[in-house]
């Protein structure tokens, strides 16, 4: 990874779906997935797709969107964040792409793979899963917070033009 890229590098070890985990249980997490790197413009995963997998984003910067390459952004996201969680409830069609927006490092952790740490450190997928509840929560609320603002312009335009 060259210098430019150090900035806002995440290792496993760091990155907040992983850093409550022991140290075996990290190296039973890190030797299950592996590490995949993405240039600019590149696609990690399709909209239509099969979910199979949840990303950890190491370093870059992420686009999710829907519709295309020309499609409606929906997030960015950066290390330390992830993607794909919805693949661990059912197997699915992805809801949306994720491109790379810059030199991206991501840990690619197999649901396969997920469910087998699963049968075999159930407490260390349970550290896991509340990370992953507490962070669909706050996705939640932020989305709640912004559907409420849209609604309230809304009503504001609506309410001007009477």
């Amino acid at each position: 990874m060259d210098e430019a890229r150090n900035e806002g590098v995440v290792s496993l070890r760091d990155h907040p779906l992983l850093q409550r985990l022991a140290d075996e249980q990290l190296e039973r997490f890190a030797s299950a997935g592996e590490v995949e790197t993405y240039a600019a413009g590149e696609m990690i995963v399709t909209e239509g797709s099969l979910g199979d997998s949840i990303y950890l984003v190491l370093c870059g910067n992420t686009v999710v969107q829907r519709g295309g390459a020309a499609g409606r952004r929906l997030a960015t996201l950066g290390a330390g964040e992830f993607f794909g969680e919805m693949s661990l409830v059912e197997a699915a069609p992805r809801s949306a792409s994720v491109i790379a927006l810059e030199p991206t490092d991501v840990f690619r952790l197999p649901n396969q793979a997920l469910h087998r740490l699963a049968a075999d450190d159930p407490r260390a997928m349970n550290t896991v899963l509340v990370t992953i509840i507490r962070t669909l929560s706050q996705r939640l609320r932020q989305m709640n917070e912004t559907i409420s603002t849209v609604g309230q312009l809304s009503d504001w335009i609506a309410g001007s033009l009477v």
